[in-house]
Order: structure tokens, then C-alpha cells, then sequence
């Protein structure tokens, strides 16, 4: 890679956009800049709203193996090994999902529409990264929350995010497509991210996430793509006391025919919510006997 003759700001933001400008659009360029220069570097705004400020020899060399594993269409996440989501510091890796901003709106709706000083049980399905768990837990410290996942690895990374966030969080390894409904105890909200990319949707797919992020964690079947919200409904029919409600993540394509099988499995005051984008983003319902 040929370096750029003045170590400034200004010289960095062009060598990142020469090098990732048919990935990325420009401003997402200036932001994996900005972020690598604040977390390698620890850059505040105000150094890095001067572009001439100089980068010293040594500095340039802790950002530019950044920059070297960027071009690879490595997901920043994974080379810096960590995301904040909603104010966690949550280690992230190739064994699981990049949490995105809307399972942070996900996470604030139940957070708003729940009583967070009440003992609630509850339960998310499909951790990932714990990055669910650990958010509500965190901000409704009274609430009892637990979590499940069927990849031993992802669980592995849940846990010690709980425990680098001081959180109390129990997690434990099920299958959702084969666990028996009464395995699960009874809880107040079901929360879930679950897999809801159709196969046939990989092609409208970033190619950076299609060859670093675990695929179990994004892709359902063309022929189901209902699959996992239905055994969740089925578990719910069991696991949630009654007026419990369950909470999902889903894809914007399939609101409406969720929508209609959470009727057809008995649950009311069914939703679907938009995300800050405005698209079909979340599934609400309540379970009433």
C-alpha cells in the first residue's frame, strides 16, 4: 500500500477512500476512519475535526493493519473486537452476529413497554452475542433474564459478555426446533432475533457479511421463512404465563403473514411495529389463556 507523502487526518481520510471506495459509500468510509482513528488512537473530536493534525509514524502504523484488513471486507466490528450496544461493551467475533441498531430499537420498545422495576421472567431466544439479555438486564436490573442458544460458541461469547458487563444473566444451550414446549419455564416476555433471511434474499446481501457472519445466525429456508416464529409461538403457548407477550425481530417482507399466524395460534393485541427507518420491523402479541 503506497502511504500518503503527510501523516494528517485529511491525507488518512483519502487513502481510506481510495482504497474502500467500491465497498463502501463515502460517508461510510469517513466513518470507519473516524472510528478507527478514535479507537486505535483515541482521537476525540476535537483532534479529528482538524485535518491538518498530525499522525505520528507510530500511530500510522497501528491504523493502516486496519485499513490492510478493511480491504478484505472485513467487518470493522470483527477487527476491532467489539461493538457498544445500548451502552454494553460487547466483545464480538466471527462465532456470532453483529448486533445492529434495530435489535437496539427492538430491545427499547420492550424496555418502554414494560414495567422495569417488577421481578419479570425473561427470556431471549437465540442469543448470539447476549447482546439482548445483556441490554434489558442492564437497564432493568429487577428483571429475571435468562437466554438460550443452540451454537456452543455463541453461548461461550454471551457469558463472558455478561460477565464483563457484571451482569447476572443464566444461559443455556436449546435447540428451538426440537426442545419440548414444557422444557421451558414459565416467563413474562419472550424476546427473539431469530434467523429471517430467506435464502433467495443472500444476493441483496452485503458480500462482507456474507463471508464473515455466521450464516445459522441469518438464513432461513425459501420454502419456511416463518419456521423459527412458529416454533417460538408453539413454545410461548406453554412457556408464557398468562398476558405474557412476545417481542421479535423480523423481515420487513413478512409482517403481515406473521401477523396472521400469531391470530391462528390463539394470541391477541397482535402488532407489527416500524423501525426508525419506517419499515415492518417488529412483531408484538399477547398471550391471553
Amino acid at each position: 500500500m503506497l502511504l500518503p507523502k503527510e501523516n494528517t487526518i485529511r491525507s488518512l481520510r483519502g487513502l481510506f477512500r481510495k482504497h474502500l471506495a467500491d465497498m463502501y459509500e463515502v460517508d461510510e468510509v469517513d466513518a470507519l476512519c473516524r472510528w478507527t482513528l478514535q479507537d486505535k488512537l483515541g482521537l476525540n473530536d476535537r483532534h479529528l475535526d482538524v485535518d491538518a493534525h498530525i499522525i505520528t509514524e507510530s500511530n500510522l502504523n497501528l491504523v493502516v493493519p486496519v485499513l490492510d484488513r478493511l480491504i478484505t471486507g472485513e467487518p470493522y466490528q470483527y477487527i476491532i473486537g467489539e461493538v457498544e450496544f445500548l451502552g454494553c461493551k460487547l466483545k464480538v467475533d466471527n462465532r456470532v452476529l453483529i448486533p445492529r441498531p434495530e435489535t437496539e430499537e427492538l430491545c427499547e420498545l420492550v424496555l418502554t413497554e414494560n414495567d422495569t422495576t417488577k421481578p419479570l421472567n425473561v427470556i431471549d431466544l437465540g442469543t448470539g452475542s447476549g447482546c439482548i439479555p445483556i441490554a434489558i438486564k442492564r437497564k432493568a436490573p429487577a428483571w429475571n433474564v435468562s437466554a438460550v442458544d443452540v451454537s456452543e460458541d455463541a453461548l461461550s461469547l454471551a457469558t463472558e459478555n455478561a460477565t464483563r458487563n457484571n451482569l447476572d444473566i443464566t444461559f443455556h444451550q436449546l435447540d428451538l426446533l426440537t426442545t419440548r414446549h414444557s422444557s421451558l419455564v414459565t416467563h413474562h416476555l419472550i424476546i427473539s432475533n431469530p434467523p429471517y433471511i430467506a435464502q433467495k434474499e443472500a444476493v441483496e446481501i452485503h458480500e462482507n457479511v456474507m463471508v464473515y457472519e455466521p450464516h445459522l445466525a441469518l438464513f432461513i429456508a425459501d420454502e419456511d421463512p416463518l419456521l423459527f416464529y412458529r416454533k417460538m409461538l408453539d413454545i410461548g403457548r406453554t412457556a408464557l404465563e398468562k398476558g405474557g407477550k412476545c417481542y421479535f425481530e423480523i423481515n420487513e417482507k413478512y409482517g403481515t403473514e406473521l401477523a396472521e399466524l400469531m391470530a391462528q395460534k390463539g394470541y391477541s393485541d397482535i402488532r407489527i411495529v416500524k423501525d426508525l427507518s419506517g419499515k415492518d420491523r417488529f412483531a408484538v402479541c399477547v398471550k391471553e389463556a
